[in-house]
């Protein structure tokens, strides 16, 4: 897919949420508000300086040409708004395993089970289509929320890097956690 051109066909579809590719639309949606948005990013790499429409457009280039890379668009499936990002990254085919990130970008949707059934989507992908073996990620361990959803589907904490993340003038430390096709639970959404 070139982004010049404009996708609307979803790739992967819950009950909730649906993932499609990212369009360049995307750029001049809500997208980069919420790369500004500190309460957004909190617990991101991104965030740390200003994000501008010319930053994110490169960025979106670079990550539709990234070999093993896929990076999906969360859809609030009744109305069809953007309300975040999800992707599978450094996806490696000899140790069929790959990083994982999500940003829910819209607030508003927090709380509601979107980023748990995107999280369970993407994990179906990656294990029943990309045949991978593990997904991992790290998250800081004062991000609670997420460490619990993260849980709920499966990952396991791994080990723990101590001061590993600098947010708000101090070193927080992180969970490695890690899921492995034999621990998914596709009914755990």
């Amino acid at each position: 897919m070139s982004l010049g051109e404009s996708v609307r066909q979803p790739f992967l579809v819950g009950e909730q949420v649906l993932l499609r590719p990212i369009e360049v639309a995307d750029i001049e949606g809500p997208y980069l508000d919420w790369l500004n948005d500190y309460e957004v990013t909190r617990f991101l790499e991104t965030g740390t300086t200003p994000a501008t429409r010319a930053s994110l457009q490169r960025y979106i280039d670079r990550i539709a040409h990234a070999p093993g890379t896929v990076m999906l668009a969360i859809v609030e499936k009744q109305t069809g708004t953007h309300v975040g990002n999800i992707k599978l990254n450094g996806i490696h085919s000899l140790h069929r395993r790959a990083d994982f990130g999500i940003m829910l970008g819209d607030r508003t949707r927090w709380g509601r089970g979107y980023g748990k059934e995107a999280v369970a989507l993407i994990l179906a992908y990656a294990f029943e289509r990309l045949n991978l073996n593990k997904v991992y990620l790290g998250v800081d361990v004062e991000n609670v929320a997420a460490v619990k959803v993260y849980a709920d589907l499966g990952f396991k904490i791994e080990g723990t890097q101590r001061q590993h993340l600098f947010r708000d003038g101090a070193y927080r430390d992180q969970h490695v956690m890690g899921i492995l096709r034999e621990d998914f639970r596709r009914d755990a959404r």
